[in-house]
């Protein structure tokens, strides 16, 4: 079904009166074979239901640029690194990530906000396995959580895009209301590929949104589906309803989400792994920054130095590459190398006034040129271009006059 005859036809449904509760019950008994061509089956908890849908994708099915099998056998390949890094599930076996999304009623923290569907892609033998968890009713949370964490007891570690910020911490908020009546939240580890996306592509891609990332980086095109404001809508009608036709293209566009989780881990899984056949000189930059952050310093030495013989023209990435180098070779104790860096760093106005200032504190307290020190500090005073940085280099001139 088009999106223009989804929205026509939740609009007719939006404009009907409420139809009496007994005529509501008819219309439920009516329905059970709609559930199933959606592949979804009703669960009894505490006499109230939950309706669960569970999907097979082959692991030889394509999605986006590649098949899932080829999106395992890339996550298997933490297993061959001997780096660390925040994404490696090197210790956690690939058929315990949970690739983990919600739909709620709203973005807010409110109370008025509700999750009414769960769900999670996860890897099995020869398959890979969508289960989605919907609330038919604000009443029936105890059947929707006693199911879905019966389900996910077993798994192991959440790969998620914002649920660190957005769906653990509220799906926790609900737990606790439910802690009595539904099974104990596991101890998940948690992969959020939001910020490790925002890392890598933040410079180059309009936006970090899944959306985008998935036409840019995954070769994902989502022609019919429904946008992401709209799903509250189409659940509300639902509510009012129980009709099953009015929660499908929800279903579809929640699975779609979680299996761009799959594809987009592998993608920056292949971005870490590959670097030098897989990124461009932007990405590479930022690896080495996100490398030396986990103190992978000789990695993040190795992306730079690459950086730098790879740019022709001495410019602001250029720049960037001399300055975090420099940064590296001054943790390392290496002062020459690092104040060849600072100095290289010095050439091009974005990074001028943190070279200045790195340059004064080597030479103030590493090789003890006091004059040297305050030329630099001096320099860095020139290169101020806020009255934060000018009240920094003027703080370091009055400390080395002192001297």
């Amino acid at each position: 079904m088009s999106l223009k005859a989804k929205l026509k036809r939740m609009e007719v449904h939006m404009k009907q009166e409420t139809k009496p509760v007994i005529e509501q019950h008819e219309a439920n008994h009516s329905t059970s074979k709609s559930w199933a061509s959606l592949a979804t089956v009703a669960h009894t908890f505490d006499e109230h239901v939950c309706y669960i849908r569970e999907v097979k994708h082959s692991l030889d099915t394509q999605y986006g640029f590649k098949t899932f099998r080829t999106y395992r056998d890339d996550l298997m390949q933490w297993d061959n690194q001997s780096f660390s890094h925040p994404l490696s599930r090197r210790s956690v076996p690939i058929n315990k990530l949970i690739f983990f999304d919600t739909e709620t009623t709203g973005l807010s923290a409110g109370a008025g906000t509700q999750m009414f569907l769960l769900g999670f892609a996860c890897f099995e033998e020869h398959e890979v396995v969508v289960r989605q968890y919907l609330l038919p009713s604000p009443d029936a949370e105890s059947a929707l959580y006693h199911f879905f964490l019966k389900d996910v007891g077993q798994l192991e570690h959440l790969v998620s895009f914002n649920g660190k910020a957005f769906d653990w911490p509220r799906l926790k908020t609900r737990h606790a209301y439910l802690r009595e009546t539904v099974p104990q939240l596991p101890q998940f580890g948690h992969f959020d590929l939001l910020h490790s996306a925002r890392r890598l592509w933040k410079n180059e891609l309009p936006s970090c949104k899944l959306s985008i990332l998935e036409e840019e980086k995954l070769g994902i095109r989502r022609d019919e589906d429904t946008p992401s404001h709209l799903v509250p809508l189409f659940y509300f009608d639902f509510v009012r309803e129980q009709d099953p036709a009015l929660i499908a293209s929800v279903f579809e566009h929640h699975e779609q989400d979680v299996l761009s989780l799959i594809a987009l881990y592998a993608q920056i899984t292949e971005t870490v792994i590959k670097w030098e056949e897989r990124t461009s000189l932007n990405e590479r930059l930022e690896l080495a920054k996100w490398h030396q952050l986990n103190g992978e310093l000789e990695m993040a030495t190795t992306m730079l130095t690459s950086s730098i013989h790879h740019l022709q023209e001495q410019g602001s990435a250029k720049a960037e590459a001399y300055f975090y180098r420099g940064y590296i070779f001054k943790k390392k104790k290496l002062y020459k190398q690092a104040i060849e860096d600072f100095k290289e760093a010095l050439k091009v106005d974005t990074f001028r006034f943190k070279s200045a200032i790195e340059l004064a504190l080597m030479y103030e307290h590493y090789l003890k040129d006091f004059a040297k020190a305050c030329t630099y500090a001096n320099q860095a005073l020139s290169y101020a271009t806020v009255e934060k940085e000018r009240l920094q280099a003027l703080k370091r001139i009055h400390r080395l006059k002192r001297k």
